[in-house]
């Protein structure tokens, strides 16, 4: 009888679990249901890191160096040259650190040199307090004030003779879209002015093609892997036909105004295009890709 229980109460055991796992069978197949899963997500789901959009750059006798870091690995070391002690225009040109080269008179040239000094700021604090003067209370970011800058050197030498603008008109200009392009052709008109455009990327330009001349204004285009336009104004150039321009540019403490050089053509490892186009230098600003356009005062 004991033996005739137990197996009764086995079977019944055995009854429950089939008729349940039928159950869970019917429930998993009928329509509008589906299997729990757990959700894992795509990387492209995934919050990126969004870089600040800079825009400008300076000079002094020594060379950009990084912050410290906490790594036994050294940070790489922009080769920048900066030119701190900047002497009078004579001075620059008695020791062929001013030459007088491409369509500007003498005259020109000097009072564009000496305009650009006026216009440098070497701390992040005093380049937006400059920025301010320059573009109003509000829109003097040092990482932003190119267009601004650029056109104020120009305009403090005296080189612009469109009266009709301002230097906000050149606040995040792009002369690739049709209203900036009208005005850029008001600033720079055909007539007085060349245009010339290349698609190749600063550090793939030669530079011994087409040398940078005092009063250039370039716009630089970022291109593919870049994260920034950016706008200049050539201040100087070299015996040794190296570029330079007061302009704001990326260090690790922030933006800056300052002069610095741009390219050398016989060292393409230096200079700020060369910075703006290295991966090692990304973190303060990577452009060019997208190569660059010049607006040139024609020649008498």
């Amino acid at each position: 009888m004991r033996a005739d229980i137990k197996y009764l109460a086995i079977g019944l055991l055995i009854g429950i679990i089939v008729a349940s796992l039928a159950m869970l069978g019917l429930v998993l197949a009928a329509p509008g249901t589906s299997p729990v899963a757990i959700y894992l997500p795509n990387p492209t789901d995934l919050p990126t890191r969004i870089s600040a959009t800079p825009t400008s750059t300076v000079v002094a006798a020594t060379t950009l160096l990084p912050s410290p870091t906490t790594t036994s690995t050294p940070a790489p070391t922009p080769a920048l040259t900066l030119t701190s002690g900047l002497a009078d225009a004579d001075s620059m040109i008695n020791n062929g650190e001013l030459v007088l080269t491409g369509p500007l008179t003498r005259e020109q040239q000097i009072k564009l040199y000496e305009a650009s000094l006026q216009f440098i700021a070497r701390t992040t604090k005093a380049s937006k307090q400059l920025g301010e003067k320059i573009n109003g209370v509000g829109y003097g970011s040092p990482t932003l004030i190119c267009g601004p800058l650029s056109l104020a050197i120009l305009q403090a030498a005296n080189l612009i003779e469109y009266k009709d603008v301002a230097p906000h008109d050149f606040w995040l200009l792009n002369p690739y879209i049709s209203k900036d392009r009208a005005l850029i052709n008001k600033v720079f008109p055909e007539d007085n002015y060349e245009s010339v455009r290349f698609k190749t990327p600063l550090n793939k330009f030669d530079w011994s093609t087409y040398p940078l001349e005092p009063g250039d204004f370039i716009y630089i285009d970022h291109g593919t892997g870049g994260n920034f336009d950016h706008m200049l104004v050539v201040n100087r150039v070299d015996k040794d036909r190296r570029a330079y321009a007061v302009t704001n540019y990326g260090t690790d403490d922030g933006y800056i105004i300052n002069e610095a050089l741009l390219y050398d053509p016989n060292n393409p490892k230096i200079g700020l295009f060369h910075m703006w186009t290295e991966e090692q230098f990304a973190q303060m600003g990577s452009t060019g890709f997208g190569g660059f356009e010049v607006w040139r005062l024609r020649s008498p």
